[in-house]
């Protein structure tokens, strides 16, 4: 194929930059590694909200029209949605949504395409909503790719691809990576209610290790509350965390706690426990949710088990040769790109 000789379009839909401009969630990443993969086989025009723009790295990106900001009221944003969509399916012939939301199923099912080609990434299949799982099912008859970030999706979605949501590449990962780790547990990201935060912050505060939470606080409140609550081993922080101190947070810590609710997270995946394997910070969650990913880790039942935990007595190198198994085997850049760059060749 000559190069750049065809049209995609790559849209987020989705991501937002919070209110100083940082963004939020993993839209910024995955948008720039998907474009390197396959900026040489076609000609790829970008659609963000605005607010992300200045973080994409394709030199031909666009503002949704109209675009959410961060913050915005729920029937407001859907209607943003749909106009913005509608918007792209008028301009556009060949569409890869590779951050999706249930939105995008609804519009899907309601649309229609014709004769355009359309790519979806699929990271949940909302199992614990009737009227949601029936959409998203029903509106994959309208999908001509369908990448799925878990094995675990390919049971109901057999013709689904799977690529992870992030991959594994040495060069990227191993300067953070410390060969002596800190005797440390970080809690990274969002902080918002879909995390169990007053509970770890409990547990630690009784087991004693020491625990380091960072990120954006949706609720001022909570984070006040948590701070008047903990222990000295606990400490709090309400602030973006830059991707270069992320990374070294993880790879100077033996273990990440991910304290996602699992009546919110069950059945979808989680960029974070990948990230905790590349740079091979142990990762803690619920049972459930680690089994999803396919990834060794400590697992809970209920947070609350990890007051009687010893991490001090706890091996970090006792999952390490699991853990190089895994990032070649299901993780490696080089596969997931060679698979993404031929579903894409239409």
């Amino acid at each position: 194929m000559k190069k750049n000789s065809k049209k995609l379009a790559m849209v987020d839909f989705w991501s937002v930059s919070d209110a100083n401009g940082k963004p939020l969630g993993h839209g910024e990443k995955v948008g720039n590694e998907y474009y390197e993969y396959i900026k040489d086989q076609y000609f790829i025009t970008q659609y963000v909200n605005s607010s992300l723009l200045p973080y994409i790295q394709n030199p031909n990106k666009h503002a949704l029209n109209p675009s959410i900001g961060y913050g915005e009221n729920k029937i407001p944003k859907i209607i943003k949605h749909f106009k913005a969509l509608r918007a792209v399916f008028h301009m556009e012939d060949n569409i890869w949504f590779y951050v999706p939301d249930i939105y995008l199923f609804i519009f899907l099912l309601l649309f229609n395409k014709k004769n355009k080609k359309v790519a979806v990434n699929v990271y949940e299949e909302y199992s614990t909503n009737w009227l949601k799982h029936r959409i998203f099912l029903k509106s994959l008859s309208k999908v001509d790719v369908i990448f799925v970030t878990n094995e675990e999706l390919l049971k109901d979605i057999p013709q689904g691809i799977l690529i992870p949501d992030y991959t594994y590449d040495e060069k990227e990962y191993t300067d953070y990576v410390s060969e002596e780790k800190e005797e440390r547990v970080v809690c990274l990201g969002t902080m918002n209610e879909k995390k169990k935060l007053r509970e770890a912050v409990e547990a630690f505060s009784i087991n004693g290790y020491p625990l380091y939470i960072a990120g954006q606080f949706s609720d001022r409140e909570k984070y006040e509350e948590l701070i008047s609550t903990k222990t000295p081993n606990v400490i709090i922080e309400d602030r973006y965390v830059g991707a270069d101190e992320y990374y070294e947070l993880l790879g100077s810590s033996k273990f990440c706690l991910i304290p996602y609710d699992a009546t919110f997270y069950k059945n979808r995946t989680s960029g974070v426990i990948q990230e905790s394997l590349f740079c091979d910070a142990i990762p803690i969650s619920d049972k459930s949710i680690l089994s999803f990913s396919h990834i060794p880790g400590i697992g809970y039942d209920e947070i609350g088990d990890l007051k009687k935990m010893d991490f001090y007595n706890l091996s970090h190198k006792c999952y390490l040769n699991e853990f190089v198994r895994i990032k070649k085997e299901k993780y490696s850049r080089e596969v997931v790109k060679k698979a993404i760059q031929a579903a894409l060749d239409w």
